[in-house]
């Protein structure tokens, strides 16, 4: 099993049920984690725990000597690099638009709502990011790079439809090429981090959001079935709680329901989470996996132990600092 879903599990036994706040979006815009100097239309944003300011309609973040993590619709972030500049033009759940002015930015899609819609401006075009996935623009030298998913590049009378390790370049009159998606970076590899960090703080939160009844997943096709941001407050931030099963990032960290992730304290067989095809796993996990609630039996064939007792497959592994994902990971 990979390190990552031991690692996930693990901190299931070593920390409390933390959790005690879900928090449903009314606007895109939270500004999730800053490191060095980033402001808001000049104003620079000072990091307090448990306080995270936004960017408004028409107002531009800006990261000179920083970086930024963004949160717009449920499951969607979005990341900026140092010496890098967005504008907010609309943070509506229904209509979020955000305009690139200089730099690079990462925009992960970890789900999209059937009310939401994420476009990103670019010069003269607009990038609609269509699918679940991951984008990348480029102000310098102009480009667009799909990693994963499928956007939609309207630029005048002209349409586009750019897939996985294809990129556009805007200065040459939307010129398609492909690239390698292995070909990273060092913004790509802190995104990545940012990724785990934010995946971690999801297994609390999402196990007690099932404790607590929480209503926003879909059990057995029974629910409203929509993913949500929660505060996870052991961790100091916000995490993503997809709307059923698990939902791997195009980083390969799992994000699970509150239904999935009661299997962490069960004898189910978890081999079928393997990273080696994220969107796979998530699509052929067996669906009685994912229905069952909480401290069900069902699929099992124990009741419901936490790790580290006789009654669980793994025992505690790690244990995550609370001041995981706070301290300056850059550089790497």
């Amino acid at each position: 099993m990979s390190n990552k879903i031991l690692l996930a599990f693990a901190i299931v036994g070593s920390v409390g049920c933390v959790w005690a706040q879900q928090v449903i979006s009314a606007h895109s815009g939270v500004i999730q984690y800053v490191e060095g100097q980033v402001a808001v239309d000049g104003t620079a944003v000072q990091p307090r725990f448990a306080q995270f300011p936004d960017v408004k309609g028409g107002q531009t973040l800006s990261a000179d000597d920083g970086r930024a993590e963004v949160l717009l619709t449920p499951g969607v972030f979005l990341r900026l690099a140092e010496n890098s500049s967005f504008r907010m033009v609309s943070n509506r759940l229904a209509d979020t638009r955000v305009e690139i002015l200089s730099g690079t930015a990462l925009v992960e899609v970890g789900e999209l709502l059937a009310n939401n819609a994420i476009t990103v401006l670019f010069k003269d075009s607009e990038i609609s990011l269509a699918k679940t996935g991951l984008y990348r623009i480029d102000a310098e030298p102009g480009t667009l790079r799909v990693y994963q998913g499928e956007a939609r590049v309207t630029s005048g009378s002209r349409i586009l439809v750019v897939k996985r390790g294809r990129e556009v370049e805007f200065n040459q009159g939307l010129a398609e090429l492909s690239f390698d998606p292995k070909d990273t970076d060092a913004f790509y590899r802190w995104s990545e981090r940012r990724d785990e960090y934010v995946a971690a703080a999801n297994i609390t939160a999402a196990k007690t959001a099932g404790e607590q009844g929480y209503s926003g997943m879909s059990y057995a096709g029974v629910g409203s079935g929509y993913g949500n941001w929660a505060w996870n407050p052991y961790f100091g931030m916000f995490t993503f709680l997809p709307s059923s099963g698990v939902y791997f990032s195009p980083f390969g960290s799992p994000y699970f329901s509150p239904a999935m992730v009661g299997y962490a304290y069960l004898n189910a067989p978890l081999r079928t989470l393997s990273l080696g095809s994220p969107l796979a796993a998530a699509n052929t996990a067996p669906r009685s996996f994912v229905a069952a609630p909480l401290g069900s039996s069902s699929g099992a064939s124990s009741p419901a132990a936490p790790l580290g007792s006789s009654g669980g497959q793994m025992s505690r592994a790690a244990a995550i600092s609370p001041s995981m994902g706070r301290g300056s990971s850059r550089g790497r």
